[in-house]
């Protein structure tokens, strides 16, 4: 008689999937606004007048720096006539009228509306007036006047007049619209029953009303008046409490105050606390509403899959998986993957010879898969490529196949071996030397930079291998790090030719251009043919990036990293890091070169300036995952970096 297991129970969760959700979003949403109204409730009374007084004297220590901003403009013109050759000797000559007047041109945009010229008793000799202001500006401009700076109100609108002695008597006169001014002492700003006004050293008002005066305490009044420097304080012997704040202005001739009501700020705190007490009560129903769409659309699905799984469990004799729902459905889709893998040993996928591994990765143009040739007994990889038709060209898998022969007759160890090339339907595949290891892009990514001693020996490799290519008359087209393939074993490949011409074809469009912005050329971005000396400018992107840790060309968009490459200069030899030999920078910098005449190639007279560098050095290239360098500055990574290759407008196009 056989002896039966107990059947496995599955042990109740202490703390379901809902009520955790429920937790959650009340962890995050409401706990915060319950700590902000129990810190609301306990903030008292004084502490919010103090807090106000801060803000008025912030208020009007901006308010005196934007007084004195005002006045550089209107100041600097007048010392600067005051000064002017021109006008020290006849002020009627054709000279000095030109002077005045185009000065007031030129200044017209800063707000000055008119400028005059006075003899030592303050008679006209020459004046000059915007039309807009003519008649104000011929009043303003000759009323008798021993400040430096006077204020006046027109029609509702302030007009500032800054005067500058001459050197040999009189003095030059500007006229400056105060509009900037009175707006910079508005107190909206401030909230309700503030007021901020602008005093000369007498007290009395020069932007402000009898209104704004009265409302300023008299012992604050008569504590700004006697300051030099910025100052605040809360009063109350004169009625209601009031706190008011004061700084001065054009270099003590003026002060700011400000003044305002102390309940002002009670009634702000009140105010607070019953706005922050509404949200909490929105935040709590928000809260609930939440758990209820997460119980429909989330918990109640997943209980479903959960018994719809024990059930099959009992039929198939398999242990339930115990714990919480997240720990049961953990368990669930564990067992699904585990019957899909069995399920796929059963069923091999083969596309033509080949036999579909598993997928490497994936781009704008097809998928990379890691594949086996059973016939052959080895590893490869291969790339699908869509054949949709596109407007203007009849290239498909013809053209394909042609650039995949062509690019087969590179032999070279720098360069991925094409094995094949086929077409099935609407889809075209590559089957390709498969390299066990890791792209360029990642590695850089994982590292940051490279010292010079890897670059040097990569840089060579590449080098090689488009020499190779450029040989036989074929371009690349998309040199950057994700096509640069580094072994485990220390091999070092450029992927991809079997796609060149393919490509080409595909973007021959009038105004288009293929490839990845960052690494295109300036001349392939502005329409021009692209040839050998294009991979080598994008060569050149990849090696100072390896070295320096960010992009020569960058920008937050395709547009200003197209611009940044065709009008930005390119970095020099001091971009690179220290310490990197003189030949190594050379070549990087000489392979930027905007210019393709002035640009270092071809690729054989670059394989002989690194090879001597590596010769020299006797370095050689491997990965080195835990190999650390001191980095500069943050990376300045272009959008492209990470982003498939593209087909955009030409620059010049």
């Amino acid at each position: 008689m056989s002896r039966e297991s107990p059947p496995t129970r599955t042990r109740r969760p202490r703390l379901g999937l809902l009520a955790r959700i429920g937790l959650s979003l009340a962890l995050v949403g409401l706990v915060p606004l319950a700590v902000a109204v129990g810190q609301l409730a306990g903030v008292n009374r004084a502490a919010m007048v103090d807090q106000l007084l801060r803000t008025h004297a912030v208020a009007a220590k901006s308010a005196a720096e934007a007084v004195d901003g005002f006045l550089e403009a209107p100041r600097a013109l007048a010392e600067a006539l005051a000064n002017d050759p021109r006008l020290a000797g006849d002020a009627a000559s054709a000279e000095a009228q030109a002077a005045v007047r185009d000065a007031l041109a030129g200044w017209s945009a800063a707000g000055i509306a008119g400028i005059a010229v006075l003899d030592a008793a303050d008679s006209v000799l020459l004046q000059a007036r915007l039309r807009s202001a003519a008649e104000t500006a011929g009043r303003l401009l000759t009323l008798p006047a021993a400040a430096e700076v006077t204020v006046s109100l027109e029609q509702g609108a302030h007009w500032v007049v800054v005067s500058a002695a001459r050197p040999g008597g009189g003095r030059v006169r500007v006229l400056a619209d105060g509009g900037p001014l009175a707006r910079a002492l508005d107190p909206v700003e401030l909230g309700d029953q503030a007021h901020l006004l602008l005093l000369a050293r007498d007290g009395t008002p020069v932007v402000g009303s009898a209104a704004d005066l009265a409302a300023l305490p008299a012992a604050a009044r008569e504590a700004a008046l006697s300051a030099q420097l910025s100052g605040a304080g809360r009063y109350e012997a004169e009625g209601p409490p009031r706190v008011a704040a004061w700084a001065v202005a054009d270099a003590g001739r003026w002060i700011v105050a400000s003044t305002q009501p102390a309940h002002v700020a009670e009634a702000a705190a009140r105010r607070m606390l019953r706005r922050t007490v509404i949200a909490l009560a929105l935040a709590a129903a928000l809260v609930a509403a939440l758990s209820a769409l997460a119980y429909q659309t989330l918990v109640r699905p997943v209980r479903a899959l959960l018994a719809s799984q024990r059930r099959f469990a009992v039929l198939s004799h398999e242990p339930v998986a115990a714990g919480s729902e997240l720990e049961q459905l953990r368990g669930a889709l564990t067992t699904l993957e585990r019957h899909a893998k069995d399920r796929e040993a059963l069923g091999e996928v083969f596309l033509g010879r080949y036999q579909v591994v598993e997928i490497l990765g994936s781009g704008g143009m097809g998928t990379v898969f890691r594949g086996w040739d059973p016939r052959l007994q080895r590893a490869v990889a291969l790339k699908t490529v869509h054949l949709e038709p596109h407007v203007g060209t009849t290239a498909g898998a013809p053209g394909l196949l042609a650039e995949a022969i062509a690019a087969a007759q590179i032999n070279h160890p720098n360069v991925v071996g094409i094995f094949d090339a086929e077409e099935v339907g609407e889809v075209a595949f590559v089957a390709m030397e498969y390299v066990d290891g890791i792209g360029l892009d990642r590695y850089l990514e994982e590292r940051g930079q490279l010292d010079w001693t890897e670059v040097a020996p990569l840089g060579l490799a590449i080098a090689r291998g488009l020499g190779a290519a450029h040989e036989r008359s074929l371009v690349h087209r998309d040199v950057k790090p994700g096509n640069v393939l580094l072994g485990h074993d220390g091999g070092v490949k450029i992927a991809d030719f079997g796609l060149a011409q393919f490509v080409t074809h595909r973007s021959e469009r009038v105004g288009q251009v293929f490839g990845t912005p960052g690494f295109l050329a300036p001349e392939a971005l502005m329409g021009h043919p692209y040839d050998p000396r294009c991979d080598l400018f994008a060569l050149g992107v990849v090696l100072f990036r390896a070295l320096a840790g960010r992009y020569p060309f960058a920008g937050a968009s395709f547009k200003e990293i197209v611009v940044a490459t065709v009008r930005n200069p390119s970095p020099g030899i001091d971009a690179l890091p220290a310490g990197t030999p003189p030949a190594l920078a050379g070549a990087v910098v000489g392979l930027l070169a905007k210019d393709p005449e002035e640009r270092l190639g071809p690729a054989s007279r670059l394989t002989e300036l690194l090879e001597g560098v590596v010769r020299e050095h006797s370095l050689t290239w491997r990965l080195d995952f835990g190999r650390s360098v001191a980095p500069g500055p943050a990376p300045a990574l272009p959008p492209s970096a990470n982003l498939p290759t593209i087909r955009m407008p030409a620059a010049g196009g």
